[in-house]
């Protein structure tokens, strides 16, 4: 860990059987108060570059160095590892950037009394919602213990990841239609932008899916039954939607191929249109040929028409009549109509 950077915010919330307590840390020593005196202490950890405050959370609550970096690491992969005394669980947090979809890390430590997140500055607050539950006093966390906050918070990650896909489903509506109608070239750039959208999510949730598995199946210090089948009932949401995501990558493929399919229809209308163009000229190439050959005009066997007054004008209609004639018959045979 390499430090400096913006002040880091704690925030806690303490909870036992007569209620909620909330407060801002402004002294790294009221936490060690805190974890003692309370039933169950969450402590926020908003912010990652003030080194020096997260080491000293990692002395009060006896996290081990790799430990804390583990949970600090931008790019870690989401996983569970069990200490001594306290549950590692590193997990992410998906969100758009704009148009592009980002999943940040979140590092939870589970102990018997007490649950820290760590937590970048991200545009908004995934547990906020958290928060306005527990102050509502509808965790009952006073009496279910920390492991249960753990699990609402891992629920809160996962499901954190609806939204975001919901939003990929009028994505891909809209791309299918503009495969369809106006192909182009921001259209492929688009699905292809789609299609490393739901590859990011995906390497965010499947190894979510087996911390997940993990918490609930296995046995693991600090976390109850009742925490198990939270977390079995989150594993199931990670399955759904890793469902979803796969109906959507698969869609994704497809709209690929309608992209290109689109593209050859397209060019296949041109080269027709042009064809029937080329096709009508030929009659008209060889009669214009035909008549621009001046021999003779005293020769018994020289081309008919030389010395009509109204030779030019007889061409002419020639040329014009064979033209609609073509055109009706081409028309008939469906070759100037736009194929669907």
């Amino acid at each position: 860990m390499a430090g400096g950077g913006e002040p880091t915010v704690l925030r806690m919330i303490a909870c036992d059987g007569q209620g909620v307590h909330e407060s801002t840390i402004t002294r790294l020593d009221d936490l060690a108060a805190g974890r003692d005196r309370w039933r169950v202490v969450w402590i926020d950890v908003e912010g990652l570059d003030d080194l020096a405050t997260i080491r000293r959370i990692g002395d009060i609550f006896e996290i081990g160095e790799l430990a804390l970096e583990d949970a600090v690491t931008p790019d870690e992969r989401p996983k569970v590892e069990v200490f001594g005394h306290q549950v590692l669980i590193a997990v992410r947090i998906a969100r758009f950037d704009g148009d592009a979809v980002v999943t940040d890390p979140v590092g939870i430590f589970l102990g018997d009394r007490y649950v820290i997140t760590f937590r970048g500055r991200t545009a908004g607050d995934a547990f906020d919602g958290m928060r306005q539950r527990i102050r509502a006093g509808r965790t009952k966390l006073g009496e279910l213990g920390a492991d249960h906050l753990c699990a609402l918070l891992l629920d809160t990650v996962v499901d954190g990841y609806f939204p975001v896909l919901e939003q990929f489903g009028d994505r891909l509506e809209a791309l299918e239609e503009e495969a369809l109608e106006a192909p182009s070239r921001q259209s492929l750039a688009k699905i292809h932008d789609v299609r490393s959208d739901l590859m990011t999510l995906r390497r965010a949730l499947w190894p979510t899916r087996d911390v997940l598995h993990a918490l609930g199946r296995e046995p693991t210090r600090f976390v109850g039954d009742h925490a198990r089948a939270h977390f079995r009932d989150s594993y199931d949401h990670t399955m759904e939607l890793l469902d979803l995501m796969e109906s959507f990558r698969e869609i994704g493929s497809d709209l690929r191929d309608i992209y290109l399919a689109s593209l050859n229809n397209r060019m296949n209308d041109v080269m027709k249109v042009l064809t029937v163009i080329a096709t009508i000229f030929m009659p008209l190439t060889f009669i214009t040929g035909f008549y621009g050959m001046n021999f003779n005009t005293e020769s018994p066997w020289n081309m008919p028409l030389l010395n009509y007054r109204y030779g030019a004008v007889v061409a002419i209609g020639m040329m014009l009549a064979t033209t609609v004639g073509m055109v009706v018959l081409f028309w008939r045979r469906g070759w100037l109509r736009r194929w669907h």
